[in-house]
């Protein structure tokens, strides 16, 4: 049984992770498993749902996550770091190619003045077909080792699936 993650995600972040606009997803926890990792995103459903047309409330592809970086809210900067190496998110952004998508106004309406994290999304699959939630089985931890369940609502952020 091979751990993955699955994150909901806003239709209008869907759409720009689909386009390619959007390489980066912000979340302000990670998981507890070493990149790389394999993601699939969920489509929430929403008002700004009508333009994927058919696709919100299901999973509409995978990545993999092979980088997470932090994220550290300076005074006015938002600093990513990984590897020793500390990018400011415009430099990141224009010189490394990594794109939060996210305005600063946005990205501090998330984060606040706490750490988040960077999840890098590389080899991006977009299904021809979305896949219904209920294909998919939830991992929980328990004292035994990860336990496998039904699931039956979208996590509120991300959670840990088996992988298909």
């Amino acid at each position: 049984m091979s751990k993955a993650v699955m994150l909901s995600i806003r239709p209008k972040w869907c759409e720009k992770i689909a386009s390619g606009e959007k390489t980066i997803e912000v979340r302000k926890t990670r998981p507890k498993l070493d990149t790389p990792l394999k993601c699939y995103i969920y489509c929430t459903q929403g008002d700004d749902a009508r333009r994927l047309r058919g696709s919100w409330g299901k999973v509409i592809g995978e990545f993999i996550c092979d980088r997470i970086y932090k994220i550290d809210k300076d005074s006015t900067d938002f600093l990513f770091k990984a590897g020793g190496l500390s990018v400011y998110k415009q430099a990141a952004e224009e010189k490394c190619g990594l794109c939060v998508a996210m305005t600063d106004d946005e990205l501090h309406g998330y984060l606040g003045h706490y750490q988040g994290y960077g999840w890098h999304i590389s080899d991006l699959r977009i299904y021809d077909t979305p896949r219904e939630l209920s294909e998919f089985t939830g991992l929980r931890d328990t004292r035994f080792g990860a336990a496998p369940f039904d699931i039956k609502r979208a996590p509120q952020s991300w959670c840990y699936v088996e992988a298909m």
